[in-house]
């Protein structure tokens, strides 16, 4: 369930980096391309993206609500709702807490083209994409190898969310409890995420045991100490089909920053 624990890593990740002033966007982008990603995890390298395509397995579109909560009480701007919409060579997300009165900020992901768009509206309504290469973020080995593998149990719980029949899944590890309830018949996006937003050389399906497959409708994590806890739904769920108009970048005004830092 390594993927499962690298989405809330990115989610993360997303959220802290989305809460930045639009007007400053552009400078700071110019300066990350120079000395690299912010957040970025110890013990790995960002690179270029030069792998082979490989199409989402995930079409369509959802919206995962998030609380955050420590020490029992919910955090201040909890919860974060992320929507993501893809097709199969284009992914779309951005985060509630991007969004400030009168602006805007998506990621778009040409995996085709080895591109990514920060798609910016600012509060007077201007429409910017600052385009980069597409970069994936290399892990290093654990050159302990103390790491131990995680428990995952799958019961026999089940119940209805969404239209869909999930199965209640645990999964124990040294960092907390995870406890999803996973609709197997939907192709969770979560390997596809992972890849494009730079997870390094994982293999899709690696860390996901047989028979936790599927998408989590809601799941809940707890660190081992207690002491933080994350609850996530799934709302708004399309499965099969997607609104091309959302990777559209009509009206936006683009700026090539893949030349910076080179």
């Amino acid at each position: 369930m390594r993927t499962t624990f690298s989405l809330i890593a990115i989610l993360a990740l997303f959220t802290a980096t989305a809460q930045v002033d639009i007007n400053k966007m552009i400078q700071e982008r110019m300066q990350q391309q120079q000395s690299g990603q912010p957040g970025q995890p110890v013990g790995g390298s960002m690179v270029d993206d030069n792998d082979p395509f490989v199409p989402n397995t995930f079409i369509g579109s959802f919206r995962m609500e998030m609380h955050f909560f420590k020490d029992g009480a919910e955090q201040k701007g909890s919860p974060n709702n992320m929507y993501y919409s893809s097709n199969e060579g284009m992914t779309l997300m951005h985060s509630s807490a991007a969004e400030r009165p009168g602006q805007e900020m998506k990621i778009l992901t040409d995996l085709k083209g080895k591109w990514t768009y920060t798609l910016m509206t600012d509060g007077k309504g201007k429409k910017t994409a600052m385009k980069s290469r597409k970069q994936k973020f290399v892990v290093a080995e654990d050159p302990s190898g103390t790491k131990k593998e995680p428990k995952i149990t799958v019961t026999k719980e089940a119940r209805e969310i969404n239209g869909h029949t999930c199965t209640k899944v645990i999964v124990e590890s040294e960092d907390g409890t995870w406890t999803g309830w996973m609709a197997k018949d939907v192709k969770a996006p979560f390997h596809d995420m992972a890849r494009n937003t730079g997870q390094g050389k994982k293999r899709q399906g690696e860390g996901v045991p047989d028979g936790v497959d599927g998408m989590p409708m809601e799941f809940e994590w707890i660190s081992a100490d207690a002491t933080q806890r994350m609850v996530s739904y799934v709302r708004d769920l399309v499965v099969g089909k997607v609104d091309e108009s959302a990777f559209s970048m009509d009206g936006y005004e683009v700026m090539d920053m893949s030349g910076y830092g080179r």
